[in-house]
């Protein structure tokens, strides 16, 4: 009898367990010179079994070598420079090696996968509900809901290889919602997506319906503007602009890299999808696909097209993963890494921003996304990150995607008495964003950040699962066809 999803994990977990540092090295073919971070549970890139795994430092890179029963042994980057690459306090898939480079986060008030200090680890994985990682005792920062599998676009890079004809029922929507709410108690936000999630007959109904449910905070609507750019899309999206925010897909300025990343050039659909937005004062997220040799260069382009307008309040900058269709090259060794990206944010962005201006998110894993805050206010942007004391206030952030002008306020003003007194002006909605956000594939796969999640995506059952680990194990068996066609 073949072993069981959760029994796989385990079998794995406790192999890591047992072996000293020594033996670790000896079986990953880690020489001397490294230097061993961790042992965790990974992906084997051909079979995509669940494989034991070491990572570890090299010549200031993150690497994650892995073996396969099957296929042997393979290796991965994680990170281009070391410093900024964490261990986490709740890391339980293997062992810790490098206590100094562990952040610590406090324990999810929820619940935690695998208890105080890790006790009952091993339990917890054994009784899992499905065939992927339980993520129910997880936060749920957000839930992506895809309405359909159609979109009116074939981007090269889809990480859901959107080309389907299907729409999930707008009474089966509601049902997994409602469930949802109640398993969760609340959900900070919801995100319809597909495919293009507008293109569904029941779109409107579905933002009506998240508007509506007080335990919901906020709905993103991720889009590559076609459809707001002409018709009354955007000025229906107007009457919910206090609970909506709109993820428009928002990649160059130049013809060849959208062309590259969208096999179109949406530039002038983009354009007048903000402006229209801007004037109707409906907040807004610019979503960069980063991919190596495309489009890094247009970093400062795009922070600065968000600048430009008041209601843009995050620029999302997502090295691109390789999953579901990437028609262009890929590489798991050379890869645009989380460190690429903020180091061309500090070279290319005015007002001038400093590396150490960036920390990690304080929730699912510090690997997971970085952010850097702007104030805006009298014609004037300022980061403020320098006037936080992130480890001082790190209990009092965590878990918290939205933050109130009265909790900002105590976040801020934490380091010097000029900061004090400006903390004063610091209102929630005068806040810009510039998040980082490197997703996981099949090459850089780390079950211990799959473990910690708090962005989930529902499958058709109704069911959070991490997107990451959704997109490389779970999509391919997750069948649309029981749903009905989109017309």
């Amino acid at each position: 009898m073949s072993e069981t999803f959760p029994q796989r994990i385990s079998a794995v977990r406790r192999g890591l367990l047992a072996l000293d540092e020594a033996d670790v090295r000896a079986r990953f073919a880690i020489g001397d010179t490294s230097r061993l971070l961790k042992t965790t549970v990974s992906l084997c890139p051909e079979c995509l079994a669940h494989v034991p795994a070491a990572v570890f430092a090299r010549e200031g890179r993150i690497f994650i070598a892995k073996n396969c029963d099957e296929h042997g042994a393979s290796a991965a980057l994680l990170e281009n420079d070391e410093r900024f690459y964490f261990l986490s306090n709740k890391d339980r898939s293997g062992r810790r090696y490098a206590d100094d480079r562990v952040l610590t986060i406090r324990e999810y008030a929820g619940g935690g996968c695998c208890g105080a200090n890790g006790a009952g680890c091993s339990a917890a994985v054994e009784s899992a509900l499905g065939p992927w990682t339980d993520q129910l005792p997880n936060k749920t920062c957000t839930i992506l809901v895809e309405l359909t599998n159609a979109c009116n676009l074939a981007c090269p890079v889809c990480y859901s290889d959107a080309k389907g004809d299907r729409k999930m029922p707008f009474a089966l929507f509601r049902e997994y919602m409602l469930r949802l709410i109640e398993q969760k108690g609340g959900l900070d936000s919801v995100q319809l997506t597909g495919g293009e999630a507008m293109l569904h007959p029941e779109f409107w109904e579905c933002v009506a319906f998240l508007y509506a449910q007080p335990a919901i905070k906020k709905i993103y609507l991720p889009t590559n503007g076609l459809l707001l750019a002409s018709g009354d899309s955007a000025q229906r999206l107007a009457a919910y602009r206090d609970k909506v925010m709109v993820l428009l897909q928002f990649d160059a300025e130049t013809a060849d890299a959208n062309r590259a990343l969208r096999a179109a050039n949406p530039a002038n659909a983009r354009r007048q999808a903000i402006a229209r937005l801007d004037r109707l004062g409906v907040p807004m997220q610019l979503t960069m696909t980063l991919t190596r040799g495309v489009n890094e260069s247009e970093i400062g382009w795009v922070v600065r097209q968000g600048l430009a307008h008041r209601n843009v309040k995050v620029i999302a900058m997502q090295p691109v993963t390789y999953s579901g269709r990437y028609d262009l090259p890929q590489n798991g060794i050379e890869r645009l890494t989380l460190s690429d990206v903020l180091k061309a944010v500090v070279q290319q962005v005015r007002p001038r921003t400093k590396a150490e201006e960036f920390a990690p998110i304080p929730c699912s894993h510090p690997n997971c996304g970085w952010i850097t805050l702007y104030v805006r206010r009298f014609g004037i942007t300022k980061n403020i990150m320098r006037a936080i004391d992130l480890p001082a206030i790190m209990d009092e952030v965590s878990y918290k995607t939205l933050l109130s002008t009265k909790e900002l306020r105590r976040a801020v003003g934490t380091k010097s008495i000029l900061a004090a007194i400006g903390r004063r002006l610091v209102r929630s909605t005068d806040i810009f964003t510039i998040a980082i956000k490197p997703f996981m594939d099949r090459f850089n796969y780390d079950q211990d950040r799959v473990a910690n999640c708090c962005h989930h995506l529902l499958d058709t059952e109704g069911r959070a699962v991490s997107f990451c680990e959704y997109n490389a194990l779970v999509r391919q068996r997750d069948s649309w066809n029981r749903f009905p066609l989109l017309s």
